[in-house]
């Protein structure tokens, strides 16, 4: 994996993981699929002769059942328990298996989410899903954030999961709870962020805003002085630079 960059020795790693699949089988994957896991993994397992062991629906399909609500297709009541059967225990994390599961709802996986999912996955049981979620854990919690195109699409996910229905943007509170998850190891200016916004902006979050302050952090966790105030910022995170060197120093 010499040739590789370091964020596709990362896509190869989970692709190899998911398929069982040889480095050189996995880089040709990636490649034709533009470096996208999903994708690369669905051309994957499309053709049969790539994958010896069934995928077993039915004990899916009991799986689901096993946490699904009562009188519902969907799991909500008993997600807390299907989370912790995966070994997952902090928030990051959670919201991690709706991302992985492309739940549309917070705190919802459907069964046509579900169903999918470990089909795409090709888990059929708890053990084989929580070792991809370990893999997807290893993935996320890497702070090089310019090497990371899985973290920045799971960090443009968590955006729209937390917008209420019908709404453009997100509103405040949710988008600092939502950032004090995803960014809370990656961004060592959080708090003042927070407080920036709680003093100054009182609004909700566009997406355009949401998006760009990733690439906000990514230069200010070098040195907050390489910020350009000339580029195509959103003028809420050139009024925060200024905040900054106005009250940090």
């Amino acid at each position: 994996m010499n040739r590789l960059s370091s964020d596709q020795k990362i896509k190869c790693t989970e692709f190899m993981s998911i398929t069982q699949a040889t480095e050189a089988k996995a880089i040709q994957y990636l490649k034709d699929a533009s470096w996208r896991t999903d994708a690369a993994v669905d051309n994957f397992y499309s053709n049969p002769s790539n994958y010896a062991n069934k995928f077993d629906k039915k004990a899916v399909e009991t799986l689901f059942n096993k946490y699904k609500d009562s009188g519902e297709e969907q799991i909500s009541e008993k997600l807390q328990e299907f989370v912790k059967d995966i070994n997952i225990k902090d928030e990051l994390m959670e919201l991690a298996v709706l991302w992985k599961f492309k739940s549309k709802q917070m705190g919802i996986i459907s069964k046509n989410e579900f169903m999918e999912t470990m089909e795409r996955l090709r888990c059929d049981n708890i053990s084989s899903l929580e070792k991809q979620m370990e893999t997807t854990k290893q993935q996320l919690n890497s702070n090089d954030l310019n090497n990371n195109s899985t973290f920045k699409e799971f960090y443009m996910y968590v955006y729209d999961l937390g917008r209420a229905e019908n709404q453009k943007n997100v509103g405040l509170q949710m988008s600092i709870e939502l950032w004090g998850i995803v960014l809370k190891s990656k961004f060592d200016n959080l708090q003042i962020w927070f407080d920036f916004l709680n003093k100054y902006h009182k609004l909700g979050i566009s997406k355009d805003t949401w998006n760009l302050f990733l690439d906000f952090v990514k230069i200010a966790n070098d040195s907050i002085t390489k910020y350009d105030s000339e580029g195509a910022w959103p003028v809420l995170i050139d009024e925060f630079v200024e905040y900054y060197k106005e009250n940090c120093k």
